[in-house]
């Protein structure tokens, strides 16, 4: 029943074909529980981390998130809370495993329901990766691997780093490797989700990568437990390299045209009761020169029950952005409508469906609201005061830090939008916005008036 088994610096590692691993042995001896081995995820992370800086690579397309995934996958094979059956992810224990993030995962495995395909498992994981590895480098604090470096960036918005200590920069798999260490099982096997996921070409210097490439190769060469795991890991980052495939062309390709106004994805996440942090990638432009500009604004909100349209009351009029389409937690709209007092009815249809006859023009906005009223649309309207600060992350993505007031509370909000679903998704994950109630902007009017 075994089809392989293959010694790694000391490590007997088997594999099963029913169930991806039968045993995991060192010398004859079941692994021992040893608080100083840190796990395949953070090995992969301390690997990951700029050395001057203290923030993760950015690699193409979620390409590091999608390793990530992967890394903690194997971390739950190896403490034997799922297995592989049929090119499936099963979940075979929710015992705690004395790691928080892990723990996180396991939640998140069991609320998918049905066992997912590889493929499926790592999507899932890697969509969490914000808070999951936020969770794994505050473990590696509490190791003294790593200490948390925090910066003020706007409106009580913080961006965190985690900057080497003298034992995490000896403890990185880089450094090990370097020296020619013996590596225990779970850094081999980070090593290898890193070459699947193209990490080892951005954290290795052009001189380094020539000098460790004959040790780099002795690692990945080898049958290995998670196999299947490092093997998708790789294929999925390499699709990802083309991530406009199927959708709309980036920014980058094809600009607008003639100021032209498209549809726009947005992404956003809502705190309340904690200060908002989020943990940028290497390279993203929230270093200490990041400028926002910023401007104070005062909504007003038209909430029609069971219709998630942007719609602000004026005025002057109403300001529509028409949504279109959600995927997962992206919402796409139309561009932004300004509809002037007195409205023509017949636009208003656009809208308003129901307002088909019997009408000409409405002529202010009480009289708007009593005639959504009237035709069962059962409108309320919320007042928001907010602090913009917006930035141009990459091409026609922009991020905006907010604070704002409603109903005498304060919140924060975080929003990635642009005209590319693509670039918005890859974006929110390299700035990892950290545990904020993620939706869109509508919908959390609507919970908030609900609520109160």
């Amino acid at each position: 029943m075994l089809a392989a088994a293959r010694g790694i610096e000391g490590w007997q590692l088997v594999k099963s074909k029913t169930s991806g691993v039968g045993a995991i042995e060192r010398e004859g001896k079941p692994l021992a529980k040893d608080a100083e081995i840190i796990s395949v995820t953070e090995s992969f992370l301390l690997m990951s981390l700029s050395c001057d800086s203290g923030v993760p690579a950015a690699l193409p397309y979620m390409a590091h998130d999608i390793g990530l995934a992967g890394a903690i996958l194997i971390d739950l094979l190896l403490d034997r809370r799922i297995r592989f059956q049929r090119d499936h992810v099963e979940l075979i224990s929710r015992q705690p495993t004395g790691h928080g993030f892990l723990n996180q995962a396991l939640q998140e495995l069991h609320r998918a329901g049905e066992p997912l395909n590889l493929g499926q498992g790592l999507e899932l994981l890697a969509e969490d990766a914000s808070n999951l590895q936020y969770a794994a480098f505050q473990h590696l604090t509490d190791l003294g691997l790593v200490s948390i470096k925090c910066r003020l960036l706007a409106s009580g918005f913080e961006a965190h780093s985690f900057p080497y200590t003298k034992n995490g920069e000896k403890r990185s798999l880089i450094a090990r490797i370097s020296l020619n260490e013996v590596l225990d099982l779970r850094d081999v096997l980070a090593g290898n989700v890193a070459d699947a996921c193209g990490l080892f070409d951005v954290v290795l210097r052009k001189k380094h990568r020539k000098q460790l490439t004959n040790r780099i190769h002795q690692l990945i060469g080898t049958d290995y437990v998670g196999e299947e795991v490092i093997e998708m890991v790789e294929a999925t980052s390499q699709v990802g390299y083309h991530p406009a495939r199927g959708l709309a062309p980036t920014a980058a390709n094809k600009r607008v045209q003639k100021n032209e106004k498209t549809n726009n994805w947005e992404w956003r996440a809502f705190w309340s009761d904690q200060a908002p942090v989020v943990t940028p990638s290497y390279g993203v432009a929230l270093d200490s020169s990041v400028e926002f500009k910023t401007t104070n604004v005062s909504d007003r909100y038209l909430l029609i029950p069971g219709q998630r349209d942007n719609i602000k009351m004026r005025k002057h009029g109403l300001e529509v952005k028409q949504l279109i389409e959600s995927h997962r937690h992206y919402e796409a709209f139309r561009p932004k409508e300004v509809f002037k007092f007195p409205i023509e009815v017949g636009d208003l249809t656009r809208v308003f469906p129901r307002l088909y006859s019997g009408l000409d023009k409405v002529v202010n906005e009480n009289e708007l609201e009593a005639v959504l009223q009237t035709y069962g649309y059962a409108p309320s309207h919320v007042k928001v005061k907010k602090l913009r600060n917006r930035m141009r992350l990459a091409d026609d993505v922009q991020l905006e830090l907010c604070r704002f007031t409603l109903k005498r509370r304060t919140y924060w909000s975080a929003c990635v939008e642009g005209p590319d679903l693509s670039c918005v998704r890859t974006c929110v994950h390299t700035i990892n916005p950290q545990a904020g109630r993620v939706m869109g902007y509508m919908e959390f009017l609507d919970q908030v008036v609900r609520e109160q």
